[in-house]
Order: structure tokens, then sequence, then C-alpha cells
């Protein structure tokens, strides 16, 4: 990675409200992340969670505020250095496992090889197996496989653990871990209880527009 991870923002949040049709899910947000934070997004289900997410990586306008990443506009210019994990796995079904990964290595053209990825996620094993038939849990570890090909600065997970198993949830732990402490920063939502990853893990509960946002 790069020395731009020394600058001292490398994401920043200003104002940001959200809505969902009339409903409008939080307004007035602000928040940056530098080198070697984690921030632990918390909130009931419907609350604006992946919204955030989605903002964030540029694949959702928010109806007021600023995203900016490394003093760029993420909803102008093309974020790169974002790695987004959301909900759907979104693999290539009928390719294996090998397959798909030597595909975003072309996209990406990372330092990281495809086997090197898999070994990170322990899923070696199943390298000529096609994406469809791995389970939940298998699956998941592949979308984090690619985030770690992209070679992302900005990792932005969302639900990472789900369908995992207890070695899963470790398996991201560690990983994580390993990304901010190389000067990375990662923005996490789940619904497991947060838990400290390095030596600046803050939480972020969303409230909703009536009563905001709360760190921890």
């Amino acid at each position: 990675m790069q020395s731009t991870f020394n600058k001292p923002n490398i994401l920043e949040v200003s104002n940001l409200s959200i809505s969902r049709g009339e409903i409008v899910l939080f307004e007035g947000l602000s928040f940056d992340l530098k080198a070697g934070d984690i921030i632990w997004v918390a909130g009931s289900n419907g609350i604006g969670k992946t919204s955030l997410l989605k903002c964030i990586s540029g694949l959702l306008r928010p109806d007021v505020g600023n995203i900016t990443f490394m003093g760029k506009d993420v909803h102008k210019n093309i974020v790169a250095n974002t790695g987004y994990l959301g909900h759907n796995d979104g693999h290539k079904p009928n390719l294996t496992v090998l397959e798909n990964l030597c595909f975003w290595h072309t996209i990406f053209k990372s330092s990281i090889s495809p086997k090197q990825a898999l070994k990170k996620v322990e899923l070696i094993a199943q390298t000529d197996l096609r994406a469809k038939v791995l389970s939940a849990g298998q699956s998941r570890r592949l979308s984090l496989a690619r985030i770690l090909i992209k070679q992302a600065y900005v990792w932005v997970l969302d639900e990472p653990a789900a369908a995992m198993d207890v070695n899963g949830r470790r398996l991201i732990h560690a990983l994580v871990a390993e990304h901010v402490a190389s000067g990375g920063c990662a923005l996490i939502a789940s619904h497991t209880s947060p838990e400290k990853i390095g030596s600046n893990t803050r939480v972020l509960t969303l409230n909703g527009a009536d009563n905001g946002a709360v760190y921890e």
C-alpha cells in the first residue's frame, strides 16, 4: 500500500442526511476515518446502516452532505480505493472460486495473487469448486478474498460475519486487524456486538432522525 495512508484523514463524512422515500433515516451525521481507525455501525433493522455504507462507497447519493476520500468527492470520482462488501456476495456462479478471483485480479491489477488471497481466507481447498455450490459461509469468505485482491484503503463491510461460524468470525477480525495495522481503515455494520480491533475502535449507533447518532 502507498504512503497516502499517512495523511491525517482518509475519509470524511460531513452533515450527511439520508432518507428512504418519505422517511428520514438520519440527518446531520459527521465523522472521519484516519489510518488505523475502525468504526462499528450499530442500530436496529431499517435504521439506515446499509444506506450509510452504500453512500460512503459511492453507490447511493445522500439527500444532504458530503463524503470525501482523500479530499475528493466520492460521488464525482471513481473510488478505486474503497472495498465494499454488501449483502449480495456478487460472484459469477458458474465460474470456479479461482476463476472468480482471477477475473477480479485482472480488473484491479492487483499485486496479490488469487491463490494468496484464498489462503488468507482459508478457502484454498475449494479452489476448483464452482461458486454456486459453496456454502453461505464459504461464499462470504470468497467475497473477503475479493476485498483483499482489491487492496483498498477503506474497507466498507456490511454484515461481513453473516452465515459465518466462530472460526469465520475470528478470521474476519484477524483480517481487519491486519488491514488497519498496515495503515488502512474500516467501517463495519453488524448485528453482533462490536469488538475492539486494533487501538482505534469506535462505535457509531444510529438512532433515527429524531435522536441522531451516538459515538462510544
